[in-house]
């Protein structure tokens, strides 16, 4: 059984080292809610809430439509503890992550809503030689969620919501097996599903507060093995396992009492005690397995949103934020396909809206505290032994439309 989360950023890609707790991503939603740093569960007046809190949009006048994409470069270093000529760097490139939302009203108190994101993701890819290749060279993980959901407006300042998840799950890693064997290359794909729940309490003109429920959602992986540079082996082998994406809650608070100030602070709690271990399991592979396992025994976490934004004229929006993020590796587990430590993230966004239409833009800077190899790791691919350094920069763009 493969007990674990396989998700990358984007309906492509993303990094895992470089956003947020173990896989999951800041950069699932717009540019609207980076700019914030996310907080903005208690919010009720941006579209992006169809995904970060639905209930808030319990209510709306009118239909919404919001598109974009967050583009991210992330910077990871390998120091060597061994030798300074196994240093090296992961490979740079920008990874586009697009996100969706619409927002249909159906009466007074009802709204529907739809929203495509890619809240978990890694891409961690590392040269084919480099000093911890026999434990990953490349790691694509990936879910896209697609998630209708239904608000609903209990009274004039309490509403409630629920939605349904459909989730494309998709993994590609890759790593080098001695020269036997050659670079591996595992592949697989499933759909799951997974429900979530919201609400919105408006406790006075000044203050809202906002809370959402996202489930696990079990995954079964059908996938091939195949040994790239040795076509001698005999093709491809299968591979079967599942897949457990962890539940989160959230629970935000905003407040708008001062003059064009409206500020918002989330709490995220993210189950990922669910990634226990690492387990392929190959039915028909007669050089490696059946079963091959690594230990990982992450934990629940915390992270901490900090956002507002002020008006600066009536139609221009300025946004700033800072998050805390847990890691939620083990040290001694932790190895080169995700080298996670705590995080922190500074963020800051403009947006400009018009009668109808709506730009955001956002910038973003997030960085890991410095981390190494895990032991267990190191036992096995003595070579992997080192510190790992990682920075990401963020950008994203939506673009809006209000009927």
């Amino acid at each position: 059984m493969i007990k674990r989360c396989l998700m990358m950023a984007g309906l492509l890609a993303a990094s895992g080292s470089g956003f947020g707790a173990g896989f999951q991503l800041y950069t699932e939603g717009s540019a609207e809610a980076l700019g914030q740093a996310g907080a903005v569960s208690g919010c009720t007046n941006l579209t992006s809430l169809a995904w970060y809190n639905p209930a808030a949009l319990a209510g709306s006048k009118n239909t919404q439509v919001m598109a974009g994409n967050t583009f991210a470069l992330i910077d990871t270093d390998f120091n060597s503890a061994l030798n300074p000529a196994l240093d090296s760097e992961m490979e740079h490139h920008w990874r586009s992550i697009p996100h969706f939302y619409t927002v249909l009203p159906v009466s007074d108190k009802l709204t529907g809503m739809l929203s495509v994101n890619a809240p978990y993701g890694l891409v961690t890819e590392w040269k084919d030689s480099w000093a911890g290749s026999p434990a990953a060279t490349r790691t694509e993980l990936s879910t896209i969620y697609t998630t209708p959901a239904l608000a609903f407006k209990l009274t004039d300042r309490l509403s409630v919501a629920a939605g349904f998840n459909v989730v494309y799950a998709e993994a590609d890693l890759q790593a080098y097996r001695g020269a036997a064997l050659g670079m591996r290359k595992l592949t697989g794909d499933d759909i799951g599903y997974g429900g979530t729940a919201s609400a919105h309490w408006q406790v006075n003109d000044d203050w809202g507060v906002g809370a959402r429920y996202q489930s696990r959602v079990e995954l079964k992986l059908d996938g091939d093995v195949e040994y790239e540079n040795n076509p001698g082996l005999g093709g491809k082998f299968g591979m079967t396992g599942k897949v457990t994406l962890p539940s989160s809650v959230n629970v935000g608070v905003a407040n708008s009492s001062f003059e064009k100030l409206r500020l918002g602070l989330d709490v995220v709690w993210s189950e990922w005690s669910t990634y226990d271990a690492l387990v392929y399991v190959f039915p028909t592979n007669p050089y490696e397995g059946p079963v091959e396992s690594n230990p990982k025994r992450w934990k629940d976490v915390w992270s901490v949103r900090i956002g507002g934004e002020y008006d600066l004229t009536e139609n221009w929006v300025l946004r700033g934020g800072y998050v805390w993020d847990e890691s939620p590796v083990d040290s001694a587990t932790l190895a080169p396909e995700l080298p996670g430590s705590d995080r922190h993230m500074l963020t800051t966004g403009i947006g400009w809206k018009g009668e109808r239409i709506g730009i955001d833009l956002a910038y973003s800077f997030l960085w890991a505290e410095d981390c190494y190899t895990g032991s267990g790791v190191v036992s096995s691919v003595p070579t992997s032994a080192g510190e790992y350094e990682t920075e990401t920069h963020l950008v994203a763009l939506s673009a809006s439309y209000e009927f």
